[in-house]
């Protein structure tokens, strides 16, 4: 029998959180996860999930220990004669994956104390994604509370502070994609934004990711791609504004605290905003599959609200604007 501190093992309570969602449902989630996490204080909890994710979970604290759900390991959870490592010892598990699968479930609750499946959030609705989140595991879902567990602490990363020594200015920070193209505001109007910014005196660092593979940088201005997402958390948390349309990157933005604008075409606000942070959510008129036209959502309509979002969080807007001299005028 193994021993820790005194203790058996086998006497420690297991917990496991089966998360499949991508970055933006999971930071949707954080409060409901970290409700769990707070409901077992002494157990040892895994967290399965993406393997992109398993950094960002870590510096949530939610979780122990990590796995990815890519793993052969995992796959071991729909079917053959072994079940995951991670299911050993009996624990209890919350899952969002397979609570549809009727094979799965009776797997999984043959092997393990207790199983609770939840759905992850799909589609349109009246209920905000993180509140409904919340509901499922009876966690509170008082908006100030969701607010606080969305929160998440920024890490010190030395591969921001050396992207950031030649910047000058205030830094606006933005990020073009989208997981699915229907979300993604016309490029032209992040070129006109970006132009705004720099002509106030400012910096410009476009972000991009794996669902931005392939593309060529529009903007003419440094660009992170592919960073950790710790890294990213940390380098979202050091802009002056940022601009996004609704993502996963939008939603570390708001989890940091970033303050800024998050661009809405095909999907809700009320229903996919951050949980967390100082973003203000503005959304166009029409959109079609390929995107946000400028027609739906002008430039000018895109830049005023930067313009009073920036003044704002800088304090006195008068004073704040002339200071960082991003009026836009010479």
């Amino acid at each position: 029998m193994n021993h820790i501190d005194g203790v058996s093992e086998e006497s420690i309570e297991s917990v496991v959180l089966i998360f499949p969602g991508a970055l933006g449902d999971l930071l949707l989630a954080l409060p409901a996860l970290r409700a769990l996490r707070a409901r077992h204080p002494a157990a040892r909890v895994t967290a399965v999930v993406n393997e992109a994710l398993r950094g960002l979970v870590a510096a949530t604290g939610i979780a122990d220990r990590t796995a990815a759900l890519e793993s052969a390991d995992a796959a071991a959870l729909f079917g053959g004669e072994r079940l995951p490592t991670w299911l050993a010892g009996r624990p209890s598990v919350y899952s969002w994956l397979a609570a549809d699968d009727a094979g799965v479930r009776a797997r999984v609750a043959g092997a393990v104390r207790s199983a609770r499946f939840i759905r992850v959030e799909r589609g349109p609705g009246t209920t905000h994604a993180a509140v409904a989140y919340a509901r499922a595991v009876e966690a509170s879902a008082e908006a100030d509370a969701l607010a606080a567990a969305a929160t998440l602490v920024v890490p010190v990363s030395a591969a921001v502070d050396e992207a950031w020594r030649p910047l000058t200015g205030p830094v606006l920070a933005v990020h073009p994609g989208a997981g699915a193209r229907a979300k993604r505001w016309d490029i032209a109007g992040f070129v006109q934004l970006a132009h705004w910014w720099r002509a106030g005196g400012g910096s410009v660092v476009a972000l991009a990711g794996p669902a931005e593979a392939g593309e060529p940088t529009a903007l003419g201005t440094p660009e992170i791609r592919d960073w950790s997402l710790v890294d990213l958390a940390a380098v979202l948390s050091r802009a002056a504004l940022y601009v996004g349309n609704d993502s996963g990157v939008s939603h570390l933005a708001g989890a940091v605290g970033a303050p800024g604008v998050v661009l809405y075409g095909p999907t809700d606000p009320r229903r996919w905003r951050p949980a967390a942070g100082r973003l203000v959510a503005l959304r166009a008129r029409t959109s079609g599959p390929d995107g946000i036209p400028l027609s739906a959502l002008p430039a000018a309509r895109v830049i005023a609200a930067c313009r009073r979002r920036f003044a704002l969080t800088r304090g006195d807007p008068d004073t704040s604007v002339r200071a960082y001299n991003l009026t836009g005028r010479s």
